[in-house]
């Protein structure tokens, strides 16, 4: 890392898990899941919460269809107001006073900030105001919102309108994510600076069973890290 001696004029985070934990929103969503079963099943609230959290760490696939076999309900109706509920909610999540730290870091910086997330707009946007992010941002992409989910990483359409956006080369560029298997290979071949924050505790696989071109230039443990690139 003491080696990169490039002039950075921009810092693109992933959202999630690598600005915040993204268990911190499952669990959000899971609790309104559960105060919304708890009338539908004789169950209180944390005890729904306690299984369905137990079944999305057995397998992440069909939580609340697993959750309700056994339960006389109309499983269509209720599955589905599940599911609106979850995705729909404003989550109790924060962000992390490390984080916070070096986003205002960057902005003293002078450096450019911005976000590259994929998923559906309403969710993440909700997840974006929860953790006040606007307020360090110079531009955010929820990439189904250029127009489907064929946008989402790893297409490079969204890197490149954020260099667009920023007004800036991608040797300019520093991105910063998680998820090998999708994060850097755009970005790679555009020549953005690509970083990986080593998430012990995130969702997904950061195997780095892949060829090089999915790998990122360097690898932090933290965040904080990045004070030492620009």
């Amino acid at each position: 890392m003491m080696g990169v001696m490039k002039k950075f004029k921009a810092v693109i985070f992933d959202l999630d898990d690598t600005l915040y934990p993204e268990i911190d929103y499952v669990k959000s969503g899971f609790k309104v899941v559960s105060h919304y079963l708890s009338t539908k099943i004789n169950m209180k609230p944390r005890k729904i919460f306690n299984n369905l959290l137990k079944l999305f760490e057995e397998d992440r696939n069909n939580v609340f269809n697993r959750l309700l076999d056994s339960y006389d309900v109309n499983k269509e109706v209720v599955i589905k107001e599940c599911i609106d509920l979850y995705r729909n909610h404003y989550p109790n999540i924060t962000l992390d006073e490390e984080i916070q730290e070096i986003l205002k870091f960057i902005k003293l910086k002078t450096l450019k900030v911005g976000i590259i997330t994929d998923g559906r707009p309403e969710g993440q946007w909700n997840k974006i105001k929860a953790l006040e992010l606007q307020k360090y941002c110079d531009d955010i992409i929820v990439t189904d919102e250029l127009g489907g989910i064929k946008y989402r990483k790893p297409s490079e359409i969204p890197y490149k309108k954020m260099l667009q956006e920023l007004e800036i080369e991608a040797k300019e560029a520093i991105y910063v994510g998680d998820n090998p298997v999708k994060d850097f290979i755009a970005a790679n071949k555009l020549g953005i600076f690509t970083v990986m924050f080593k998430n012990n505790k995130g969702l997904y696989s950061q195997t780095n069973n892949l060829s090089s071109e999915y790998l990122a230039k360097i690898t932090i443990n933290k965040i904080s890290e990045i004070r030492n690139l620009i």
